[in-house]
């Protein structure tokens, strides 16, 4: 396991593997990284929702739902826009570099989770703003990492697969925004994006 978790690691990381992979290899890493990161999101759930044990609990599996839904929800979208275009961004690669993105970013979730659980027991005023800046962090972290694995492959070919991989981004963080307003309340005090769209971007 720690061996595989180090592929990963190293995938995320580098943005490219040592040795070229075969399609199954790229295959088996991607789930490798999904399942690494629902359970590492699993872990921020748990933090987030500490302010009760009913809440963390249901946490630790909305959370993973919520990314998992949210890059399915997306991947399609890529994957279709990949092919319209014939684009020499393979699906194997975006796949990949998608889910290890999702995997970088739930790493920043996890790694922060304690400081979430702390301030969430501690402060009344710093507590909200701080779950709501890791979750912000961590998509930061894991567009970077998207982008520079999209782009290496991308730069000695055709940047029509950039079209797609943009796609991705944004059907995903729009779709992560719904996800997430249907599994709420996932921070104990509530915030504006429990009610969607219409609650973040209205008047």
């Amino acid at each position: 396991m720690s061996a595989n978790l180090s592929d990963v690691m190293t995938l995320t990381c580098n943005g490219e593997s040592p040795s070229p992979l075969t399609r199954a290899q790229q295959t088996m890493l991607a789930i490798k990284a999904v399942v690494a990161a629902l359970m590492l999101s699993a872990l921020w759930g748990l933090a987030a929702g500490s302010a009760s044990a009913e809440l963390a609990l249901a946490d630790a599996y909305k959370v993973p739902l919520v990314v998992l839904l949210s890059a399915l929800t997306a991947l399609p979208v890529g994957l279709v826009t990949l092919r319209l275009a014939n684009a020499r961004l393979g699906g194997g690669e975006l796949v990949t570099a998608l889910a290890t993105s999702i995997f970088g970013g739930t790493l920043v979730l996890a790694a922060l989770a304690p400081l979430v659980a702390i301030y969430y027991h501690t402060s009344s005023k710093a507590g909200v703003p701080l779950a709501l800046g890791s979750v912000f962090v961590a998509l930061a972290t894991a567009v970077l990492l998207f982008a520079r694995a999209v782009l290496r492959p991308v730069a000695n070919r055709s940047s029509r697969g950039l079209v797609g991989a943009g796609l991705v981004v944004v059907v995903f963080l729009a779709a992560l925004l719904q996800f997430a307003a249907l599994a709420s309340p996932i921070i104990g005090s509530g915030t504006q994006f429990d009610g969607g769209f219409d609650a973040t971007f209205g008047r």
